[in-house]
């Protein structure tokens, strides 16, 4: 049987953790994987994008438009004859104006995110969501249909993100988060629940990464003149990896938006994947595949991410069982092979009509 051939299609960035996942297991599963590919920094990526598609002439069997998906999704449809799936992991006005608050609903930028969203998940033959919440979401779009939605969860990057060896242990009880210092991840909650512990003696925390709200976890930081907080600039994936490892916890995310509702971080996973203890905020997505036996579920508040640290340094035997279950998850569902395997059936499906 003629391997299934995908045109994986965009300006992606292959090294991302969604796209990186999927590649590698669609082609551990046994897919021809044909990369029809623009740099998102090209001013003319859209006309590569066109031309590049364009020059493989339908020979394949369908057509994967990878995060971030809007545009590509248009483009696809408009050239190619063979069926088109939006990975919709991504909403480019909710992250812009829900999320973020970069601009208001009423902006003309807004305005055209939101319009550009609504078509690309209508056009789309298919679309790929990373949650049941996501679905949700974009079925609260006109006329687009949640019967077409298929939840493919995220998953771990398992050649960056594993159980270390020979690790040297750190004498005091390290809380690491690393990402983007933006609403959704409520990395300014940390920086609070580390100023509720400056007076306990052993517990550290480490903080990687920035954005939008640096200045704010800053001033927490400084103004209080926190000595039990390191921080440190983004990072290479592996770099935070090497960090991670030396890690007695690590941080999820903690943000009051919706997105944070409808979200699994990448760096829940990877705290597993890790086989390291996992805290973060208990939301609606996060228990569509976790429970308190893989992971530690908290509200969002510094005094429960507090409160979740000390019990943690005074339960090692929780610390550990919370570790090697979520890490056992991990790996037998949402590694690169199992997802990989679960996009290959369902992109079989689509191109034979099923």
């Amino acid at each position: 049987m003629k391997p299934l051939r995908v045109c994986w299609f965009g300006i992606y960035d292959p090294a991302y953790p969604r796209n990186d996942i999927l590649l590698r297991g669609l082609r551990a599963a046994g897919a021809e994987v044909i990369e029809c590919h623009a740099d998102w920094r090209d001013p003319n990526r859209h006309r590569i994008l066109r031309e590049k598609l364009r020059t493989l002439k339908d020979e394949y069997d369908v057509v994967y438009a990878a995060y971030p998906a809007t545009m590509p999704v248009i483009w696809a449809k408009l050239i190619s004859k063979r069926p088109v799936v939006m990975d919709a992991l991504y909403s480019m006005y909710d992250s812009v104006v829900n999320d973020r608050q970069e601009i208001p609903w009423y902006h003309p930028r807004a305005l055209k995110l939101l319009f550009l969203d609504w078509l690309s998940a209508l056009l789309s033959d298919r679309m790929v969501v990373d949650t049941r919440q996501h679905r949700a979401y974009w079925a609260s779009f006109p006329f687009v249909r949640a019967a077409k939605m298929n939840v493919i969860y995220t998953g771990v990057q398992d050649h960056i993100f594993y159980p270390a060896e020979n690790v040297t242990k750190r004498q005091e009880f390290l809380a690491s988060f690393h990402g983007f210092f933006i609403p959704l991840q409520g990395v300014d909650k940390i920086a609070e629940a580390a100023h509720l512990l400056a007076g306990e003696k052993g517990i550290k925390f480490r903080l990687i990464g920035s954005g939008s709200l640096s200045k704010k976890v800053d001033a927490i930081i400084r103004g209080n003149d926190l000595k039990n907080v390191e921080e440190l600039g983004r990072m290479p994936p592996q770099d935070i990896a090497r960090l991670s490892q030396e890690a007695s916890v690590i941080l999820g995310v903690f943000g009051d938006t919706e997105k944070a509702r409808r979200v699994i971080p990448n760096k829940v996973y990877e705290g597993l994947g890790m086989r390291k203890a996992v805290i973060t905020a208990d939301t609606p997505a996060v228990r569509e595949i976790f429970t308190e036996e893989d992971l530690l579920l908290i509200p969002n508040t510094p005094r429960a991410i507090a409160d979740a640290i000390l019990r943690l340094k005074g339960d090692p035997a929780l610390t550990k069982r919370l570790a090697e279950r979520g890490y056992a998850k991990v790996m037998r569902l949402y590694s690169p092979v199992p997802l990989g395997k679960e996009l290959l059936a369902l992109l079989s499906a689509i191109a034979t009509g099923q």
